[in-house]
């Protein structure tokens, strides 16, 4: 019983260690793309007391660190499912969780080329009370009219004829702007790195614990509610800037500058 409480806890701290690293990729992206912004400027105004290279020396830096983070969250991943089965299995509903993600009646979709994932997963995503739609591949979800609700996207990394990553870049590219957490049996780091920098929520590798996917599943949710509301809030500055008079506009390009 001793053993089986100090599994639990053992359990609990690698769980909490990698949400606290999974915090610190995100922050090295948001540094990484301030820095990419900094660049730009500096690129426009010869007069900066930065150079070029000194903001390219610390753009490295955050790299090879957002690199390191994926590195060890995945070792802490793979070493606590290593005596679990490779598949994934439903895990009982949370009522908080329910509560919070189905309020809204978020639908997380699924892409993956293997059948018996895309089976497993949806027990697992409707065990918590969320609707599920499931793809078999990343031309086919393209191809889909979504309806306009809370939703995120479940996308496994190597399929046929269209990979998990090349998605990601179709639906950036047509202004789609659905969080993504990505799952993958083969474990590339410069891949999770990428995706990542590419503004993934999540790059879980096979097999991963059903809370681990869970939890991701939220995140992304809760990153959809928070892009809406900065949408909204967008919308609502662009609907400003139209009503101003021509004179107004100069005066505020002035400001601005």
């Amino acid at each position: 019983m001793k053993g089986q409480q100090q599994k639990v806890n053992n359990g609990s701290a690698a769980s909490e260690l990698t949400h606290q690293v999974l915090d610190v990729q995100h922050a090295l992206v948001e540094i990484r793309k301030r820095l990419r912004q900094a660049m730009s400027r500096l690129n426009q105004n010869a007069g900066s007391s930065f150079s070029a290279d000194e903001i390219q020396g610390t753009l490295d830096t955050v790299n090879s660190a957002l690199e390191t983070a994926v590195r060890i969250r995945w070792s802490i991943l793979r070493s606590q499912v290593s005596d679990a089965p490779h598949s994934v299995h439903p895990a009982p509903a949370d009522e908080r969780m329910v509560s919070a993600m189905s309020g809204q009646q978020s639908l997380v979709y699924v892409v993956d080329d293997d059948a018996s994932v895309r089976r497993a997963l949806q027990r697992l995503i409707k065990s918590v009370g969320l609707d599920i739609q499931a793809f078999a591949s990343a031309r086919e979800f393209l191809e889909f009219e979504r309806p306009d609700r809370p939703s995120c996207v479940v996308l496994d990394v190597r399929m046929p004829r269209m990979s998990g990553l090349d998605m990601q870049k179709a639906l950036a590219e047509g202004g789609a702007t659905i969080p993504i957490v990505f799952i993958t049996g083969h474990g590339d780091i410069n891949m999770a790195v990428q995706a990542m920098k590419d503004g993934a929520v999540d790059f879980l590798p096979k097999p991963f614990h059903d809370q681990d996917l869970i939890d991701a599943v939220k995140r992304a949710l809760d990153g959809y509610q928070e892009l809406q509301a900065a949408q909204v809030e967008i919308n609502a500055v662009w609907e400003r800037i139209e009503r101003l008079t021509p004179r107004e506009r100069q005066v505020m390009e002035m400001v601005v500058t």
